[in-house]
This record gives C-alpha cells, structure tokens and sequence, in this order.
C-alpha cells in the first residue's frame, strides 16, 4: 500500500523560519534518527537507505523551483561528503 505525498510548496528563497538554517538541519537529521532508531527491528539498513533516497529525492524535485535546482542540491550534499572523507585520508597520511 502506498502512501500519499502530502502536498508540499515550491521552496522560496526568502522564507523565514524561527530556527536558523544550521537548527533545522539538525533538527530533521535528528528525527530521522529516531525514525531509524524505531524501525531498525522491521527494516534492513540498506533498505532505510533506498526508502530515505527515494523520499529525499522526491522532496527535492517535488519542491525546488526546477529540476536542476534539485539535482543540485543533491549532488552538493555527496559532493560535501566527498571532500570530507578526502581531507580526512589527506590527514592520516
């Protein structure tokens, strides 16, 4: 059984929210983690990892204000990722 999407708005640059960028990043990651933490007895990890990729990926490109803003916005997060794990291997040499 599928689910339905709620209907969700286009993102605006200039929307304010009360928590800063930095909290609400936070705050999502933490929730996601203790919907991880409460499904990991029913779910494998790898596939919490496809139902997240899926959901995220649909998130963005139902609600940037183009595909290509979206696809972006994906491939910055992997992109930071990326040079994270670079910086750290250049540190361990």
């Amino acid at each position: 059984m599928k689910k339905n999407k709620p209907k969700l708005n286009v993102v605006k640059l200039d929307d304010k929210r009360p928590l800063s960028d930095d909290d609400q990043v936070m705050l999502v990651r933490d929730k996601m983690l203790d919907l991880f933490e409460e499904i990991q007895h029913k779910v494998t990890i790898p596939n919490t990892i496809i139902g997240t990729q899926l959901l995220v990926t649909d998130l963005a490109f139902d609600t940037a204000p183009s595909n290509t803003v979206a696809a972006s916005m994906l491939l910055d997060i992997i992109n930071h990722r990326l040079r994270h794990e670079v910086e750290e291997e250049v540190e361990g040499e």
